[in-house]
């Protein structure tokens, strides 16, 4: 069995919340060389040590994708799993994750209430959207869908992971270049990944026996701005897809909020642009055609 490094990332999460989180990993990685990497990520009231886990603080915040980021690089186990504060585990998930764990596979556990008593998913679809109305939580670019129908045992094919479980060998996160440096408070962490996994010729799949709960809130425990989210999108694109594709799904961006057109144009986009791109293996024509078919059709 590899070590296995339990990343998490919190920010103004409730004591007791982060608390259970971290006693229910050690149970149920009793049995295995594990260590959990903690992130405080610039939160209000600063989080407490707790047994096990090694906390570094953030004295301001840096956003999901790049406090992720952090504590891979802190990390020394060969399987990197990364995860929210605020998750519940079943006995055995580690066991279901751990029969599938391999070089160039990135895996998901199945999507649970927090209770663990109602599935949510195992794992996503990308979906388009040209739409900007902010007040009906829409905006340009990459989207998801749960995908609810139970798939079959094993580890399933799937376009995206979702519900904050998420494995992956060092090696492998190494050669994809790691999770974005580049993107903002949060949005499009899951799309982004997913998306280079596929490009490098990296199958992303879902455990469906690994059952892990997932809390639920009607809202953000901090501020996110949907000019964030924009900007998280615009980056994704102009790194992860080629020439023709950005070149067809830019123009709905338009007119890019002026924050976030800021932002881009301070942004070392095109140096993040040539790391992702060394990994590609597979087009975007394929990828295209295969998980976002009614997107708008790049000129190739």
């Amino acid at each position: 069995m590899p070590k296995f490094s339990f990343i998490l990332t919190a920010r103004n999460e409730a004591p007791e919340v982060v608390q259970r989180t971290i006693d229910g990993l050690a149970a149920s990685a009793r049995a295995v060389d594990f260590e959990i990497v903690l992130i405080d990520d610039g939160s209000e009231r600063p989080i407490e040590p707790y047994g096990g886990a090694r906390l570094t603080r953030n004295p301001e915040p840096t956003g999901v994708s790049r406090a992720r980021r952090q504590g891979a690089e802190l990390a020394t186990g060969e399987a990197l799993i990364w995860m929210d504060a605020h998750m519940t585990f079943d006995a055995n998930w580690l066991e279901r994750m751990a029969e599938h764990f391999a070089r160039d596979v990135y895996l998901c556990s199945g999507f649970w209430s927090y209770d663990r008593t109602q599935s949510h998913g195992y794992g996503a679809d990308f979906e388009w959207s040209g739409t900007r109305d902010y007040a009906a939580g829409r905006h340009p670019g990459l989207g998801l869908k749960h995908r609810c129908a139970y798939p079959g045992d094993g580890a399933v094919e799937v376009p995206m992971v979702i519900g904050a479980c998420y494995m992956i060998h060092r090696d492998t996160y190494a050669r994809l270049g790691g999770l974005s440096p580049l993107f903002r408070v949060w949005g499009a962490d899951e799309q982004d990944f997913s998306a280079r996994a596929w490009l490098a010729g990296v199958p992303v799949k879902c455990v469906t026996g690994a059952r892990v709960g997932h809390m639920w809130r009607p809202s953000f425990p901090y501020p996110v701005q949907y000019e964030h989210v924009e900007f998280n999108q615009l980056a994704m694109l102009r790194t992860v897809f080629e020439e023709a594709t950005i070149a067809a799904f830019e123009p709905w961006f338009e007119p890019i909020p002026e924050a976030t057109r800021a932002w881009l144009d301070s942004a070392d986009v095109a140096g993040w642009r040539a790391i992702v791109q060394a990994a590609r293996r597979v087009s975007d024509r394929e990828f295209l055609q295969r998980f976002l078919p009614n997107a708008p059709r790049p000129r190739f």
